[in-house]
């Protein structure tokens, strides 16, 4: 199946043509970490990184507001030759002055606290508002602007400096407790590696492997905004903290039965307060389009009569004791019923996210699917888990693609650096003894390498049992190599 998806890509009509890369050789710098793209502990300052950021906004208004230099760079100087920027009429045009100063001062801070109110009396995690974490986005292009010009003119050291300011702001982002947070450090960490791309196709460029091999890793960390997306729910609304599965305990507790201790931790409420209740989880999550309709009260009413059973059911499969649940008021059941059966659909989803992409995605796949049936056949009552839940395949996804385009530039550094002792590509990836070849973190397989004289093809094929004709899903996925020895 390989062999046939391998020749399909390789057709004149391949509608994904691979990007050409040229290199050139390169020995390793001495000392070996004498280029660092991330700041090292004798850079940083002390200071919350946030505040250094939105003195940008704060103090250099004439920087959003300059449409000429904004339109330049969203249009002309992203993706133009590096001919192009080298022209003195970029340079002139291309001024940064304090707006540099301060993202420099900011990625550089020891800390970054965006202060959002998560768990606030009254506070919804899905209205807080992040235009702040938005933003980030028009200074990853200014830097990257910047980096292209330094790389143009040849200024490599003035380049990885400014590679190291928008690579720390990208994690600095990604420190936001929320998806989009990470998802847009993501976006401003890529604009960096493109301009990596363009430094090292430069004939005269210093070698980068462990420059990149030292990033942290991963570069930009999703677990606190899984931990706040997994919680949302009860940071939102506290009260349903007392609903809420519980844990292991203190020695003191072991002696009592799991529904004893889910019955301790549960404050008394009479049958109008779980009804209160019901509707406050309703409308506080689920009254929203597109699914207001769905989670209307006449709707909940509706699912409740054709769930009790079920609900019952459930509830008693899980150590409550019939008796018990025939007595508990309807609301009562409703909502610990929602509750669990929301955290089990919630926990078969994240349980995945502490494993590599390649050994989670089918779980993760499964896990969807599972949520995609419990919308179907409207197995929720109140349907928090088909309404809250993110798409956390694609999250990961998003994550492991961002990690292979860091193995890629250090198979290409892996390249040039082979090539600074051989004049030459190496016939195949394990000839390089000189340093480690990564694996593609999207497969958890090699890389496919292929040489042909001063040529080579290095692809990173869809993950197994994905559409070999759509891998743009998974990103840039094949280059051609050109090598330039020595004398050429």
């Amino acid at each position: 199946m390989q062999t046939v998806w391998l020749r399909t890509a390789a057709a004149e009509d391949d509608p994904y043509p691979p990007v050409k890369i040229v290199l050139h050789p390169a020995a390793e710098p001495k000392p070996a970490l004498k280029y660092r793209l991330f700041p090292d502990i004798l850079d940083r300052k002390p200071g919350n990184a946030a505040v250094v950021y939105g003195k940008v906004t704060a103090e250099c208004l004439g920087f959003f507001g300059d449409t000429k230099l904004w339109e330049n760079i969203n249009t002309k100087w992203m993706a133009a030759p590096l001919a192009e920027l080298r022209k003195d009429e970029v340079r002139k045009q291309f001024t940064p002055g304090s707006v540099l100063y301060y993202l420099d001062r900011a990625a550089r801070c020891q800390y970054c606290d965006w202060q959002f109110p998560i768990g606030e009396p009254g506070q919804d995690m899905w209205t807080i508002l992040l235009p702040e974490v938005q933003q980030m986005r028009t200074f990853a292009r200014f830097l990257a602007v910047q980096a292209r010009v330094q790389i143009a003119r040849g200024k490599y050291d003035q380049a990885v400096g400014t590679l190291q300011t928008g690579y720390a702001m990208s994690r600095h982002v990604g420190e936001a407790p929320f998806i989009v947070g990470g998802l847009v450090a993501i976006a401003c960490s890529s604009y960096m590696s493109d301009q990596v791309r363009e430094f090292i196709q430069q004939p005269d460029a210093p070698n980068l492997y462990w420059a990149l091999t030292s990033l942290p890793r991963p570069l930009v960390d999703l677990r606190p905004a899984m931990e706040t997306e997994m919680e949302a729910v009860y940071l939102s609304l506290p009260e349903l903290r007392d609903l809420k599965e519980k844990g292991p305990r203190s020695h003191d507790w072991r002696n009592l039965a799991d529904w004893e201790l889910r019955e301790l931790d549960r404050k008394e409420r009479t049958p109008q307060e779980w009804q209160r209740l019901v509707e406050k989880t309703t409308y506080r999550f689920c009254d929203f389009e597109p699914l207001s309709e769905q989670a209307s009260p006449l709707a909940v009413l509706g699912l409740t009569l054709r769930n009790y059973p079920e609900a019952k059911r459930f509830l008693i499969a899980r150590g409550h004791g019939a008796a018990e649940v025939e007595a508990m008021p309807v609301p009562k059941v409703v909502m610990l019923y929602t509750m669990a059966h929301y955290e089990e659909l919630r926990d078969e989803m994240f349980k995945w996210l502490n494993l590599p992409y390649a050994e989670a995605r089918l779980g993760l796949e499964a896990a969807e699917n599972r949520l995609k049936d419990a919308l179907a056949r409207k197995t929720e009552i109140i349907p928090l888990a088909s309404t809250l839940l993110p798409a956390l395949q694609a999250v990961s996804a998003a994550q492991a693609r961002h990690e292979r385009d860091f193995a890629v530039l250090r198979v290409f550094e892996a390249l040039r650096l082979y090539g600074a002792g051989h004049n030459r590509l190496p016939d195949k990836l394990s000839d390089i003894t000189e340093v480690r070849i990564p694996v593609d973190p999207l497969t958890g397989s090699a890389f496919v390498y292929r040489r042909t004289g001063d040529t080579a093809r290095l692809e990173a094929p869809p993950p197994p049992g994905e559409p070999g004709e759509s891998p743009n899903r998974f990103g840039t996925w094949r280059y051609d190599i050109t090598f330039v020895p020595k004398g050429k």
